[in-house]
């Protein structure tokens, strides 16, 4: 009978469960930190960047009335010839009719432009005679919907078509304002509105005004003309050809003539410019039924517009008186004024014309604001991209310094592990039961050599975390460094622009030249301290980086293979003894041992009254379980629970034998 037990060890490992539990604490670790870069992007960055957009907006806001209004002057004086004195003064009169009409000033001045370049630009020389025009283009604009440049355009066209003198640049502006009222009135009175007046005249006026029709009646004929179907330049068209037609005169075909004659029309009236158009056509009057005789007179195209005329004289009549010596644009555009909207837009050209000052007062430095201003917005609309950049050059970074730590740890078990999967597939392949327990029983122990001879896995992890707040530490002062050039930069801009107007002061001669000078060496002190402040940024984020991967080799280095210890020999416990057998040569021991074991024993290996196996079973590897892994003791909280499981079992396997 064998006087050995023998002991079964069923190890039943969970390591699903290990690998749940550790991946959900990785993850959860990366869900922190992408918490923490969303917080970071979504309420600092995006708040600054909408900051620096807004301080762009502001300052794009408060320079554009002057740089707009400083353009337009600068093109007028281009065309013009006017400069000093002269070119200030149209600039404050185009401020001022931006501040009656509404509107901006440099709409005034487009305006001035317009007319400047469109009837003469001697006008300029008489800044006066510019003004009272301009203001005319404000009135006519309030009838267009609030179109200066169309309004100019309608007033300049007419007074060209009419040939208006320019001589006398006071009187020319008068005319404008007469043409301004009967175009108006015209508008008010008839069918046609100020847009196809225009375009009629384009094609009428010049003949008009050479024969001999006042601008009135023209602008009569226009509207009769248009309510017949003949609207814009097409009407202009048909007026200046049934004028065309009459000028002939004698020089009419003779068949013409004759047929004329016999109706009782005296040609020469025809043709009688100390008349107006009015009379000129009632003679035709008697032969609007023959429409044979009409389109040979006037033509096929034309007929339909003469009847048109010669049928509606009297309306023409009627219009003419209607459109004279009235303030129909003055009149119109007051009422126009009083609406809310123009109010405001008064009340903003109050507010623009305070801007203008303040630009005028920066001797144009407001200007360069702006640039650097928006470009500010450019790079702070850039951000999100250095970020990304950023972002996937740091986690390459420590995705490769981490790969490389693991690896590093566990190479060194790659062998031993690899040994201990052959040996287990040969004795799976072997198949008896006892072998397959045998070969279950040498991988756990092969798992419990490698935890035991490796150490220094607590250090590790400090160093790992550590490593990891340097290093996003470190991607922090990186955008705080970005930032801080940013705005280091605008303002070194700004100083460079400041320290250039000071050294043109001590050029020009302007102001003292002692201040001039400390002015100049404080500034340049400013550029170079925030260049070092630029520097220092970069710098420390650079130290921090190097930091970080010192903590990272650190964590590398901490796994180490644990030294053997050396102790005597009567140190070492007796391999081969029992677990609750007494030693040799212990305390009432003889050199067997005792006889109740040796009993017991027998009657375990024969199939006595107690078991003849002890079945061990860890169902948590390392003490795992469901706790989170956390804090510096995590790994020897695991080791020793693993620890007092596996002296529990063996203290009731020292029960069961006795």
């Amino acid at each position: 009978m064998s006087n050995t037990l023998s002991y079964i060890i069923q190890i039943n490992e969970n390591f699903d469960k290990v690998n749940s539990s550790f991946n959900k604490f990785q993850t959860n670790v990366h869900t922190g930190i992408d918490k923490v870069q969303k917080q970071l992007n979504g309420l600092r960055l995006n708040n600054l960047i909408q900051n620096i957009s807004s301080a762009a907006d502001g300052l794009t806001a408060m320079n554009d009335p002057g740089i707009k209004l400083s353009t337009s002057l600068y093109d007028l004086s281009a065309i013009t010839g006017v400069t000093g004195s002269k070119l200030k003064e149209i600039e404050g009169y185009a401020r001022e009719n931006a501040k009656t009409f509404g509107g901006a000033a440099a709409d005034s001045a487009e305006s001035y432009k317009l007319i400047l370049s469109q009837l003469s630009p001697e006008i300029g020389k008489v800044p006066i005679a510019l003004k009272a025009m301009g203001k005319e283009a404000s009135i006519t604009s309030k009838l267009m919907g609030g179109d200066t440049v169309a309004a100019t355009n309608v007033l300049t066209t007419a007074m060209n078509q009419y040939q208006v003198s320019l001589a006398d640049p006071i009187k020319a502006s008068k005319e404008m304002a007469k043409m301004n009222n009967v175009m108006a009135a015209s508008a008010k009175e008839g069918s046609a509105e100020l847009p196809q007046i225009a375009q009629a005249l384009e094609q009428s006026g010049l003949a008009a005004k050479t024969a001999n029709v006042s601008f009135e009646e023209t602008n009569a004929f226009i509207q009769v003309l248009d309510k017949n179907g003949k609207k814009g330049a097409e009407g202009g068209v048909a007026l200046r050809n049934v004028m065309a037609t009459l000028a002939q005169g004698r020089f009419l075909p003779k068949d013409v003539k004759a047929e004329l004659t016999s109706a009782g029309v005296n040609i020469n009236k025809l043709t009688d410019n100390s008349i107006s158009l009015s009379e000129r056509l009632k003679p035709l009057k008697s032969i609007m039924t023959d429409q044979a005789l009409v389109t040979k007179l006037f033509g096929k195209e034309n007929s339909n517009a003469a009847i048109a005329m010669i049928a509606g004289i009297n309306e023409a009549e009627r219009l003419t008186t209607a459109v004279s010596g009235t303030n129909s644009a003055y009149e119109q555009a007051a009422i126009i004024m009083e609406a809310p909207s123009e109010k405001n837009k008064q009340l903003q050209a109050q507010i623009d014309d305070f801007k203008i000052s303040l630009f005028n007062g920066s001797n144009g430095l407001l200007a360069y604001t702006n640039i650097l201003g928006n470009t500010a917005r450019d790079f702070s609309n850039l951000m999100p991209i250095f970020q990304g950049a950023g972002t996937i050059i740091s986690t390459v970074t420590s995705a490769t310094k981490l790969q490389a730590l693991w690896t590093g740890t566990v190479s060194g078990a790659t062998a031993v592990w690899t040994g201990i999967q052959t040996a287990f597939n040969t004795v799976m392949a072997m198949n008896p039961i006892i072998w397959v327990v045998i070969g279950i029983m040498a991988l756990a122990a092969a798992i419990v050599w490698v935890v035991s001879k490796t150490e220094g896995w607590g250090n590790a992890w400090k160093h790992t975390v550590t490593g990891a707040k340097l290093l996003f530490t470190a991607y922090v002062e990186t955008v705080k460094a970005q930032f801080n050039t940013m705005v280091n930069g605008i303002m070194i801009g700004i100083d460079k622009i400041q320290i250039a107007w000071y050294k043109f002061k001590n050029m020009a001669g302007l102001g003292d030249s002692k201040a001039n000078s400390a002015e100049i060496s404080k500034l340049n002190s400013d550029v170079e301290a925030r260049k070092e402040s630029i520097k220092a940024g970069y710098k420390k984020a650079a130290s921090t980086a190097v930091a970080a991967g010192m903590e990272f080799k650190a964590a590398y280095d901490s796994v180490k293979w644990k030294k053997e210890s050396k102790t005597d020999d009567a140190g070492i416990a007796d391999a081969g003894t029992i677990p609750g057998a007494a030693s040799k040569g212990g305390a009432g021991s003889s050199g067997g041992g005792s006889a109740s074991a040796k009993k017991s024993n027998e009657a375990v290996a024969t199939g006595g009254t107690k078991h003849n196996y002890i079945t061990i079973t860890i169902k948590e590897l390392n003490g795992l379980k469901d706790v989170v892994i956390s804090g510096k003791d995590a790994a020897n909280k695991a080791g020793s629970e693993v620890a007092d499981e596996l002296l529990r079992i063996l203290a009731m396997a020292t029960t069961a034998t006795g």
